[in-house]
Order: C-alpha cells, then structure tokens, then sequence
C-alpha cells in the first residue's frame, strides 16, 4: 500500500492545483462526542423518567393499574397448573400468596430502555419503532417473571426469595439489553444512519 501525504492546503502530491484531495473538505465525526452525548443524554433521561415514576400522580396513574392488570392476568395462566386468584395486586395460588409491588411492574426497566432508544443517535423513526416494539416486549417479560416466581414461590418456596432478588433481576436486565441491542441491530443500523 502506498500513503499520499498532502501538503499544506491540503492537496495531494500530484493532484491538479485548486483541487484537494479527496477527504480533504469532510469533518471528521468523532465517535467520542457521539459516545459522550449519548452517556450524557441517557443519564438525564433515567433521571428524568425515574422522578417521573416515583412521583405520585405516577402512582395512581401507572403502577396501581399496571400492578392490578399483572396480577389479572397472571390468573388464567397459573390456573393452568393449579388453583389461582387474583385480588388487587394480590396473587394467591396454590395456598401461596404474593404481592406484585410497585418496584415489579416492569416501569423501571422500561424507563431504562426507553432512555437508550431515544439518548441513541438515530432517526426518530427508528426511535419510534423501538417504543413501539420494546414496550410490550418487556411487558411480556416481566408477565413470565410473574407467573414463574409464582410457580417457584408455590412449589419450591425454599427457592423463592433467591430466584425474586438473584434470578429474575438479573434475567430481567440481561433480556432489556437484549431488546436494545435487537433494536439497534434491525431498525438503526439497517436502516439510514443518519441521526436526529
């Protein structure tokens, strides 16, 4: 391979005066910027999100409906192996009881991913599709959470509280990035890279 060096008005040796050289006229992007901007708008934006959810209007108007719906739906699937209800945001089955807390309703992880789309330099239709697509991902995730800490907390209850604090949470923020990085893979880096 051969190196050109360009002189100082940035021609290459050879190239016809007054034209530069290729590259010569572009701006380098610097991928630290764009690494620092992204840390630092993700960072504002959990902030942002994690006052918001620990508000009290957020509260009432997402946790307590969201922490019912959980449990309201969590019901016909553990009926599937044995007797189950559904009181509030309390879930009995099988003679074991549990409350879905405010904490477990799966709004944390997704404020967090929620934060990575949108801090991430993409075009906003990208960023939609990441709303749009990883929101209910999530929903799903933390509803399998549910219904298997309950199966786990009425046949293994020894296992209960490992599973609750070590297993889950762990999974639970493996698979969030997960989404993100499927997000990123098929909407942002197929499509046109420019961001917005």
């Amino acid at each position: 391979m051969r190196s050109q060096r360009k002189d100082k008005r940035g021609r290459a040796p050879g190239s016809p005066s007054g034209i530069p050289a290729a590259g010569a006229d572009r701006p380098a992007i610097s991928s630290t910027r764009v690494t620092w901007r992204f840390g630092g708008l993700f960072l504002v934006l959990v902030c942002l999100f994690s006052w918001l959810a620990s508000s009290r209007p957020s509260a009432a108007i997402v946790h307590e409906p969201l922490t019912r719906l959980l449990a309201s739906l969590s019901v016909p699937i553990l009926a599937l192996f044995g007797n189950a209800a559904a009181f509030g945001h309390d879930l009995v089955f099988n003679g074991f009881r549990a409350t879905i807390e405010g904490a477990c309703d799966g709004v944390q992880p997704t404020y967090i991913y929620m934060a990575a789309v949108l801090a991430f330099p993409s075009q906003w239709r990208a960023k939609m599709w990441g709303i749009l697509f990883g929101i209910p991902a999530i929903f799903l995730i933390n509803f399998v959470r549910i219904a298997t800490m309950m199966l786990c907390g009425a046949f293994s209850p020894e296992l209960f509280e490992r599973m609750h604090i070590y297993g889950w949470q762990a999974l639970v923020i493996a698979l969030t990035l997960a989404i993100w990085l499927f997000w990123a893979e098929l909407f942002v880096r197929q499509s046109d890279p420019s961001p917005a």
